[in-house]
Parts: structure tokens; sequence; C-alpha cells
């Protein structure tokens, strides 16, 4: 009865929230399930050093050689990253547009050659986040979430669910009902 359950919140369930609203059929029956069991984790690849808060201003590119993407940049303050096995990417795929167009939204698979993650060592001793640099790593275009050039979209998707989640785990708390000393706090 009191059993733990899976878990409603992180970026796995904003990696699932996202595939439900934007991904093809094939990407959920390969990622949803798998996310909602806990079997891979995921990590969010959105902030870059020197954009500050600017989102669209993403210099992590991806270039289609023919046949898969290949993805050039870095990413920052990526929480978890060195636990992944999955991370859902925003890199720019068209400079010649203005930038909220020229975004693609995708599935990385963080453990193949080409994405480097190093762990960033806080004040506290902790390293949860960490910086991820892309060298040519590989993502096949069935890993393209969306339309080319739709990733602005997808991105704000994920970030709706994140604010939503966050709200959603104070109220949680609030009205769970249970007793001791934690949720006393929450009240």
């Amino acid at each position: 009865m009191n059993a733990v359950g899976v878990a409603t919140s992180g970026t796995r369930m904003l990696a699932a929230a996202t595939l439900l609203e934007h991904g093809t059929e094939d990407q959920k029956r390969k990622y949803l399930r798998r996310i909602l069991t806990g079997e891979d984790a995921w990590c969010q690849l959105f902030s870059e050093p020197g954009s500050g808060s600017d989102l669209a201003g993403s210099t992590s590119r991806a270039d289609f050689d023919g046949e898969n993407w290949l993805i050039n940049g870095q990413k920052v303050w990526t929480t978890s990253a060195h636990h992944a096995e999955f991370g859902i990417l925003l890199a720019r795929t068209d400079w010649d547009v203005p930038k909220h167009q020229g975004l693609s939204f995708f599935v990385l698979d963080m453990k193949q050659k080409g994405v480097e993650v190093q762990q960033l060592r806080q004040m506290n001793g902790h390293a949860s986040f960490n910086q991820v640099f892309f060298t040519d790593a590989v993502i096949p275009p069935e890993n393209l979430v969306s339309e080319l050039g739709n990733g602005w979209a997808v991105a704000m998707t994920t970030l709706a669910h994140e604010r939503r989640g966050a709200d959603g785990l104070r109220t949680q708390n609030r009205d769970s009902g249970l007793d001791g000393p934690i949720y006393e706090e929450e009240r």
C-alpha cells in the first residue's frame, strides 16, 4: 500500500511528457515504457556557456551529413548527465533564419563516442551538475523530435511541463495528509 512508486518529476518525466506531445509513434514505443519504469536515466541538454538565459541563442550545432545528424558544441549546468543514458537536446540546424526558427530537438544517446561529460564540483563537494561536450556525436534521423526547425516549440513544451511539475510538487507535499516533521514543515 505504501510502496514507493515511479518518480513523477525529473528530466526523464519531462522527456516522457515532451515525447507524448511531439514524438513519433516509434519514439513513444522505444522510449516511454523505459522512462516510466526508470530503466533509463535522462538529462536535459539546453543551457550553454555564454548564452545565459537566452535558450534561443543556442550555438551547439546539428549538421546532417546525408545519413545522420552530427552534433558539435557544448552544454553546461546539465543535471545528472553523468548518469544519463539519453538526453533531450536542443541544437541549431539552420543559421540562416531567425534564431527561434533555426532550432531542432533531438533524443541523444549519452553513452556514445563523441559525447564527453565532465562533472562540475560545487562548493559543498557535490557534483550533480555537468558540462557536456559534443564532437561529431551521431544522432540518427529517427531521433529528430517533431519537424526540422520546430525545436523552439518542443523546448517550450518541455519547460512548461518543468514549471507545472515544480508547482505540483509543492502542492503535492502540502496536501499529502501524511504525518511527520518533513510534512509538517510544508504545511
